[in-house]
């Protein structure tokens, strides 16, 4: 029970309460009472981009649950020194978390990995049962599209996947964003004696199309369903015609308004180019993921877009 008998505005109440709302917010000030540490050192803990990692802290700052210490070159996030009631409430909900909470469990292993720099493998990229499920999912299907000489791109965070995928005959590019989050997979990937190509966001999207395209988003990569559609957009652009994009969303982002999920996911592909043809649900450690193959349809040449008569042209709104 919280003792702190402080009075505060209603505004700041409600500030520090919407800042412990979110599971990733609370994953990362767990982190951050554990130990000081750096934006860029969370964002490949919690597998998620720096600029979203560093707008979850400033939120949690800004509460007065953190604050910000310079270390060289870096600013590490850390608990607010003394007493009050955000201190206190912060530790009365850390003291509650579950202490084997997967993604927390990840998270710890990948900032051990980084200050060790001589870390195991299992330590770089945990395992899981999650992972696991997914990537007997995919094992004998993915066979069916990766035919050799074929390019793939994947973008994933499952040790379990990323081995399946190293085993595939066709060389795999990674897509990751961020510095340490590629000095992980790659100090991992080398240790197992794995070999990937890695690009980030825009260097996928200079490249050629590639003909297979695995996702499976990090758990704070997709918090709204609004963001679905323009992401499905993108991955779209790098895929060529008849392309396969394997496909795996948490079944609860996707269940909005009364529609089912797996409805709402075929609407959502649709929209964006994509022929749904398998959808399957996989379910592991208290995450429930729809997992999807779907086909990129061939998009119309510049010379059908130029034939289309005018009056047509402002009926289809092109």
């Amino acid at each position: 029970m919280l003792r702190n008998n402080e009075i505060l505005p209603i505004d700041d109440l409600a500030r520090m309460l919407r800042a412990v709302s979110d599971p990733a917010r609370l994953r990362l000030l767990r982190l951050c009472f554990d130990q000081p540490t750096s934006v860029s050192e969370l964002a490949a803990a919690v597998a998620d981009s720096e600029p979203n990692v560093s707008r979850q802290l400033k939120q949690l700052a800004t509460a007065g649950l953190l604050r910000r210490a310079r270390r060289g070159q870096s600013v590490e996030y850390l608990p607010m020194i003394g007493g009050g009631f955000a201190a206190e409430l912060a530790l009365q909900l850390l003291a509650r978390i579950d202490p084997v909470d997967p993604e927390l469990c990840e998270a710890r292993a990948r900032l051990r990995a980084l200050e060790t720099g001589g870390a195991t493998a299992a330590e770089l990229l945990a395992s899981s049962r999650l992972g696991r499920a997914l990537a007997a999912a995919l094992d004998v299907a993915l066979a069916r599209d990766d035919a050799t000489g074929a390019r793939v791109l994947a973008h994933v965070g499952h040790r379990e996947l990323l081995e399946l995928l190293a085993r595939r005959p066709s060389r795999v590019t990674l897509r990751i964003d961020t510095a340490v989050e590629r000095t992980v997979v790659q100090r991992w990937a080398e240790s197992e004696g794995l070999v990937f190509d890695y690009r980030n966001a825009k260097q996928t999207r200079e490249s050629p199309p590639y003909d297979v395209c695995v996702e499976v988003p990090r758990p704070n990569e997709l918090r709204e369903l609004a963001q679905v559609s323009p992401w499905l957009g993108r991955l779209r652009d790098v895929l060529g015609d008849d392309g396969v994009l394997w496909l795996a969303l948490p079944y609860d982002l996707l269940d909005h308004d009364g529609i089912a999920p797996p409805l709402r996911l075929r609407a959502l592909l649709d929209e964006q180019g994509f022929d749904c043809l398998t959808l399957a649900p996989v379910e592991a450690e208290g995450r429930h993921l729809l997992i999807t193959r779907s086909r990129a349809r061939a998009r119309r040449s510049e010379r059908a877009d130029l034939t289309v008569p005018d009056a047509r042209r402002g009926a289809l709104g092109v």
